[in-house]
């Protein structure tokens, strides 16, 4: 047992003497944690039809609640800024530029008439430029519109999304191209905005395209016997694997995949988790996001009620845990750990390597219904 034990301190780089220090020397000694300067934000909702951005600490504790005109729904981060964006929940009108540390508006974003904001926004690694998706309703045609941040957030330009009913968008790692999870829902704000007109001839897809001149680059769409599986959410890792969640627009008992794997330049790879865990997510995926390492990612079920987590590099089903309306998910710094929030108001922690989950200790949460997505900040 001590010849295990040296060998073990080998490999943690640990010589053969050591000298246990007091608790108090001990964590002077140790490197500070990251994660203690870690503030997750959110877009989120009182009892009362109350709409906010809404920012709190890793022990869960509220730093700023800021109200919004509206339900908001995704955040984009500004690189080396104080800025965020928070777009409308689809079909939206407003975007807002907020200060990260404090909530407070910096800039507001109108969507042009014949437009609707569809609730996601990513900035460009430089910080200049911030892409939207939109939809123009009245040609059934998803668009990106750029803004530039150093002129007063001003429009100035549009790209196609190449689909129908873009959603969420993301920067690929060379930081010039974006992905966009083209839903294939038409809607129309004569509808009530979120009603699917087509839901017979729906064609979603993953688009690639360059994000200087628009160009598309890449571009794959599941089986057409799976047309009515709406593409929505995405995360990308670091060697360019795209893992995206589906929303079924069919019956709850037919059998369709809900998850699917994509390298650009081949066929969107379709994964499922076993049969009971399959149903239990009632076809419908909310938030995709990697983990710091990009080997592990989860993707809640907000409907299903549960989390699932997923093994990046074979593509196997991991583990899932309870999760009522849960729907936020981010990384941590930790390879397999992420953090998770839920529309009643919880705050967890878990580790989906070890399968150890705890919950974030401050009940300041349980103030709020935290909206779908959620976002990490290092203050």
């Amino acid at each position: 047992m001590e010849y295990q034990r040296r060998n073990f301190l080998k490999l943690m780089g640990v010589g053969g003497a050591f000298t246990l220090l007091p608790v108090g020397l001990a964590r002077a000694a140790t490197a500070p944690n990251p994660e203690d300067r870690a503030v997750y934000i959110s877009a989120s909702a009182g009892d009362d039809g109350d709409y906010y951005v809404s920012a709190f600490n890793a022990s869960g504790k509220i730093l700023f609640e800021q109200p919004l005109p509206g339900r908001g729904h995704d955040i984009g981060l500004r690189p080396n800024h104080v800025d965020v964006a928070a777009v409308e929940r689809r079909p939206g009108l407003y975007g807002l530029i907020l200060d990260r540390h404090t909530g407070d508006v910096r800039a507001k974003l109108h969507c042009p008439e014949d437009r609707r904001f569809y609730g996601h926004a990513i900035y460009s690694n430089d910080g200049r430029y911030l892409y939207i998706t939109e939809n123009d309703f009245d040609h059934a045609r998803g668009v990106v519109s750029v803004w530039d941040a150093e002129d007063g957030y001003r429009r100035v330009a549009e790209f196609d999304s190449f689909g129908t009913g873009p959603h969420e968008l993301h920067l690929m790692p060379d930081g010039e191209h974006l992905v966009i999870a083209n839903g294939g829902l038409h809607t129309h704000p004569d509808q009530d905005g979120r009603t699917p007109l087509n839901i017979s001839s729906m064609q979603p897809n993953l688009s690639i395209i360059d994000r200087r001149t628009g160009k598309l680059v890449h571009q794959a769409a599941l089986k057409h016997d799976w047309h009515k599986l709406s593409i929505r959410h995405l995360d990308v890792a670091a060697n360019g694997t795209i893992a995206a969640g589906f929303q079924y627009q069919g019956d709850l008992t037919d059998q369709v995949p809900l998850v699917g794997i994509w390298q650009p330049g081949s066929d969107i790879r379709p994964i499922e988790a076993p049969d009971t865990v399959q149903y239990r997510m009632r076809q419908y995926c909310g938030s995709v996001r990697f983990d710091a390492s990009g080997q592990v990612f989860g993707i809640s079920c907000p409907r299903g009620g549960l989390v699932t987590f997923w093994d990046a590099q074979t593509n196997d089903f991991l583990t899932h845990i309870a999760a009522p309306d849960g729907c936020g998910l981010a990384a941590t710094d930790q390879a397999g750990e992420f953090v998770g929030t839920s529309g009643l108001g919880n705050g967890w922690r878990m580790d989906a390597i070890r399968r150890k989950r705890v919950e974030l200790p401050d009940d300041s949460l349980k103030s709020q219904h935290w909206d779908n997505h959620l976002r990490r900040i290092i203050a």
